[in-house]
C-alpha cells in the first residue's frame, strides 16, 4: 500500500451533555426534597401572651385539643415592658383553619374551689395549653385569657336569662332548685348594663315546671335569724350552701309556657320574689326608728324600714319614714290603715312596749277591713288606738277568784307567743269574769280540753330544800298575762264561741297527767340528786326521779319526768347538762345555784321523739345574742381569746367574745362580739380594737423597764378592748355587722382618747346599769 492511498485522520467535537453534570443535578433535587418535607414537618407557629409563665415549660408543655396533642411550646421570653411573658408554639398543619383571630388560647391547671375541682388530668400528665376555635382572619399572635371561657353546653333542655343587680355568690355549675330538688344548673354569666345575666338551663323533664308567672331568686349560703322566739335557718341543699344557687317557684300552673331565651328577673331573696309594696308614713316624731327597724302586724313582723327623710330636709317638721310590706302581708293596706311606734314607756297608767327593750322600738299596723287602694300617704298616730277590738275571732270567758294583775289590755299567750288579750272584766258574787278574745287565725289552737294560768309576776316559795322560783316573760312579770296550753287526748275538740274556762293560778296546777319519761346518761353523778329540777329559759319544764349507776357501771343514768306541756323537749337533737356555780379569780357564774341547788338545763332539738339523752358535761357553744350590738374583730391568729371572754372600755367590761371562727379563705380569725345596748353608742367607724390581753413589758438600756398590764380577767382569761377618737364631730355609729381589724398593741394615744358619749339613762332603758361585778 502507498502514502497515497492512506487517508490522514482529523478529529471533531462531541456533541450533548457530560454524564458528570448528573451529580449536581441530584444534589439539589435532593436538597429541596429535605426543604419541602423539613418545611412540612415544622408546622404552623403562633405567639401567645401570658401574665406570666408559671407552669409552662419550653419543650415539655404541649397543646391538647380534644385530648390530642396538637402542638408544643418552641421558646418562651419576657416581653419587652418586663410585665409578661410570650410563649412561641409551634402548632400542627392539620389545625391551621382553626387558629383565626377570635381563637381563645389559655394554661390548663389544677384548681380548687367552693363550686368544684377542675384539671385533675394535670397533676399526672402536667399542665397543658388548650384553646377555643374561633372565626375571623387567620392570625399568628394571640394573648391568653386568665381563666377558661364558658363552654357551650350541648345538653338538651330549656334555657332562661335572668337579669340580676349583683352576681352575689353564684358561680358556674351550681344548682337550679325546685323544692329543694336540683332541676338544673347555671351554665354562665355576664356583665350587661343594668348588672349582671346568668345563662341557666332546665332539664327537660323539669321544663313544664317553668311558666310566665315564674320567679326566681338567689339560694345561696345560709341564712340564720335569731331572735326571742327562736331561730329561722333558711338554706338549700349542701351544692347551693357551698356554690350558690338559685330556686323558684311557680305560683300559676295553668300560666302561659316559656320558650328559649326567656328572659326573667333574679331576685336577691324569697321575700323580695314574692313581691312587696313600699308605702310612706309621716311620723311628727321617729325617736328610736333606725334602718331596719320592724313593722309588726298582731305580733308578727311584716316589713321594714327602708328610709327614714326629713320633711323639707327640716328635722322640726318630722319625718317621713318609708315601708317595705312584704308578701303576702300588703293585701291587708287600705286608705283605713294605722301606724304608730311602739316604745318601751312608764307612766302613771302602766308600762307599755315592753317587748321592745330587747328588740328595739317598731312600727305597729292595724288593719280595717279588707285591702284596697293604698294611700299616697299615712300619717302615724301619736300613740297606740284603744284596744277596743273590731276583729273577727273567738270570745272566750274566763272564771276565777280574784283578778291579780290582769287587766283589760292584757296579753293571752300560747308558747310565749301572744294570741289575743282581755278584752273586758267583769265583776260578781262568786268571782270575777273575764272576757278573753283569741284572735280568728289563732282561734284553732283554743280547745275544749285547754288549760289557762295566771302567768303574771313572780312566784317564790322556799325552805330549808332550797327556794322555787316560777316566772314567764319580762312583760308577763311587770305587765301581767294569760297563757293557755292544751293536754293531749284521743278525740280533741275545738272551742267554740262563748265557751267558759277555770283561770288557775299558775303553770303548774294545770297538771293533769305525769307528763313524758326520759333517761339522762351522765359521766358521773354530781350535783344531781332525786328532785332536781330541769330547766328551759328559766322556766322548770321538769325533775329528776331517780339517779342510778348505768348498766355497764361507767356513766350515770338519770331518769327524769318532763311536764305536759314539755313534752316536745323529749326530740332528737336536745341538749342536757347539768348547771353549777362557777367560781374563780376570773369571775363567777351562775351564783343562784348555791341558794337553788343545781340544775339541769336543755336546749330543744327539733328532730323526731326521743326519751334516752347522752348529756353534756359542759354547757354547749353560746349563741348568737339577739340584743346589742354584734360586732366583727379580725386578726391573723386567735391567741387566748375564747368564748365568754369580756370586751373592755376603760377597763369596764361593756361585752363580751360569743364566738369564733376562721375567714372563708382562712386567711385570718374571724371573733364575733357582743356589745351591750347600752353601750353601743361608744362604738363609732373610726374605734380602735385592740388584743388586752396578758403583760406588755417594754424594756430600754437607758429607759429603763415599762410593765403594763390590764385587769386580772384580761391578764388570766384573755380580753379584747377599744377606744374611739374624741374627734368632733363623733364619727357614725355603727350597725350590727361591722368588721373591725383587732390590734396586737395598743399605742398611748388610744389610752388619752376621752369623747364625750352620752350613755342611755337607767329611765330610757328600764335596766339597772351600775355594776357590781
Amino acid at each position: 500500500m502507498t502514502e497515497d492511498t492512506i487517508k490522514s485522520a482529523h478529529s471533531a467535537p462531541k456533541r450533548g451533555l457530560s454524564a458528570i453534570w448528573l451529580l449536581p443535578l441530584i444534589a439539589l433535587a435532593i436538597a429541596a426534597w429535605l426543604l419541602y418535607q423539613n418545611m412540612n414537618n415544622t408546622g404552623l407557629n403562633v405567639t401567645v401572651a401570658f401574665d406570666n409563665g408559671s407552669g409552662i415549660s419550653v419543650g415539655k408543655t404541649p397543646v391538647m385539643y380534644q385530648g390530642i396533642n396538637v402542638g408544643q411550646v418552641k421558646s418562651l421570653q419576657l416581653d419587652d415592658d418586663l410585665e409578661g411573658v410570650t410563649a412561641t408554639i409551634e402548632l400542627s398543619e392539620q389545625i391551621a383553619p382553626l387558629i383565626r383571630e377570635n381563637t381563645a388560647f389559655w394554661l390548663v391547671k389544677p384548681q380548687i374551689s367552693l363550686s368544684g375541682v377542675s384539671g385533675l388530668d394535670t397533676l399526672v400528665a402536667g399542665n397543658y395549653i388548650s384553646f377555643k376555635p374561633g372565626d375571623g382572619e387567620p392570625a399568628e399572635r394571640f394573648t391568653a385569657l386568665i381563666e377558661p371561657p364558658p363552654m357551650a353546653s350541648n345538653l338538651p333542655g330549656l334555657r332562661l336569662t335572668l337579669e340580676a343587680d349583683s352576681l352575689g355568690s353564684l358561680s358556674v355549675g351550681a344548682p337550679i332548685l325546685y323544692q329543694q330538688i336540683d332541676v338544673g344548673d347555671i351554665e354562665s354569666y355576664q356583665l350587661s348594663k343594668n348588672g349582671i345575666e346568668a345563662n341557666i338551663r332546665i332539664d327537660p323533664q323539669y321544663q313544664h315546671l317553668v311558666n310566665s308567672s315564674s320567679r326566681f331568686w338567689q339560694q345561696s349560703g345560709l341564712k340564720v335569724n335569731a331572735g326571742l322566739q327562736g331561730i329561722d335557718i333558711d338554706a338549700g341543699s349542701i351544692a347551693s350552701i357551698l356554690a350558690g344557687g338559685i330556686a323558684f317557684e311557680t305560683p300559676k300552673k295553668s300560666a302561659e309556657a316559656v320558650d328559649n331565651d326567656s328572659r326573667f328577673r333574679l331576685f336577691s331573696t324569697k321575700q323580695r320574689a314574692k313581691g312587696s309594696k313600699e308605702i310612706v308614713v309621716y311620723f311628727r316624731n321617729p325617736d328610736g326608728l333606725s334602718l331596719g327597724s320592724n313593722v309588726r302586724l298582731l305580733g308578727m313582723d311584716i316589713g321594714k324600714v327602708e328610709s327614714l327623710n326629713f320633711v323639707d330636709n327640716n328635722p322640726t317638721l318630722g319625718a317621713d319614714v318609708t315601708l317595705t310590706i312584704s308578701a303576702p302581708h300588703h293585701q291587708y293596706l287600705n286608705t283605713d290603715s294605722q301606724f304608730w311606734l311602739v316604745k318601751p314607756e312608764v307612766s302613771v297608767s302602766g308600762v307599755s312596749g315592753l317587748d321592745s327593750l330587747l328588740g328595739g322600738p317598731y312600727i305597729a299596723m292595724r288593719v280595717s277591713g279588707k285591702g284596697g287602694a293604698i294611700a299616697e300617704r299615712y300619717t302615724a298616730l301619736s300613740k297606740a288606738p284603744d284596744s277596743s277590738i273590731q276583729q273577727p275571732g273567738l270570745r272566750l270567758t274566763l272564771r276565777s277568784d280574784e283578778l291579780s294583775s290582769v287587766s283589760i289590755g292584757t296579753k293571752i299567750y300560747y308558747r310565749k307567743i301572744a294570741v289575743g288579750q282581755v278584752e273586758s272584766v267583769e265583776l260578781d258574787a262568786d268571782g270575777v269574769n273575764i272576757g278573753a278574745f283569741i284572735h280568728q287565725r289563732y282561734a284553732k289552737l283554743v280547745h275544749r280540753e285547754s288549760l289557762f294560768w295566771n302567768a303574771s309576776g313572780i312566784s317564790i316559795s322556799g325552805g330549808l330544800s332550797g327556794l322555787d322560783i316560777r316566772a314567764d316573760s319580762l312583760a308577763t312579770i311587770v305587765a301581767g298575762g294569760i297563757a293557755f296550753h292544751t293536754p293531749e287526748v284521743k278525740k280533741p275538740q275545738l272551742a267554740w264561741e262563748g265557751l267558759r274556762y277555770q283561770l288557775h293560778p299558775d303553770y303548774q296546777s294545770t297538771f293533769s297527767d305525769k307528763g313524758r319519761d326520759i333517761f339522762l346518761y351522765f359521766d358521773s353523778g354530781s350535783n344531781i340528786n332525786k328532785g332536781t329540777e330541769i330547766k328551759y329559759q328559766g322556766i322548770k319544764v321538769g325533775e329528776v326521779i331517780a339517779v342510778e349507776l348505768d348498766t355497764n357501771m361507767e356513766g350515770v343514768k338519770v331518769s327524769a319526768r318532763l311536764a305536759p306541756s314539755a313534752k316536745a323537749l323529749a326530740r332528737s337533737g336536745s341538749q342536757f347538762w347539768v348547771v353549777r356555780p362557777q367560781l374563780g379569780l376570773i369571775g363567777t357564774r351562775n351564783l343562784e345555784t348555791l341558794v337553788t341547788g343545781s340544775y339541769i338545763s336543755v336546749r330543744p332539738g327539733y328532730g323526731s321523739p326521743q326519751t334516752s339523752f347522752a348529756a353534756l358535761d359542759k354547757p354547749p357553744p353560746l349563741s348568737k345574742p339577739s340584743t346589742g350590738l354584734n360586732l366583727i374583730v379580725t386578726s391573723p391568729q386567735r391567741g387566748s381569746i375564747k368564748e365568754g371572754v369580756k370586751v373592755f372600755y376603760r377597763d369596764i367590761p361593756v361585752g363580751e367574745v360569743f364566738g369564733y371562727e376562721l375567714a372563708e379563705d382562712a386567711s385570718q380569725t374571724l371573733m364575733h362580739i357582743n356589745i351591750e345596748a347600752r353601750y353601743a353608742g361608744l362604738v363609732r367607724d373610726n374605734s380602735v380594737f385592740w388584743n388586752s390581753s396578758g403583760i406588755a413589758v417594754k424594756f430600754g438600756l437607758f429607759s429603763g423597764a415599762t410593765i403594763r398590764s390590764k385587769s386580772i380577767e384580761s391578764l388570766l382569761e384573755g380580753g379584747i378592748a377599744f377606744a374611739t377618737p374624741d374627734s368632733r364631730p363623733l364619727a357614725a355609729q355603727v350597725v350590727s355587722g361591722k368588721v373591725f381589724p383587732l390590734r396586737q398593741n395598743a399605742e398611748q394615744s388610744w389610752l388619752d382618747w376621752a369623747p364625750s358619749i352620752p350613755l342611755p339613762r337607767e329611765a330610757d332603758t328600764g335596766e339597772n346599769w351600775i355594776r357590781t361585778d
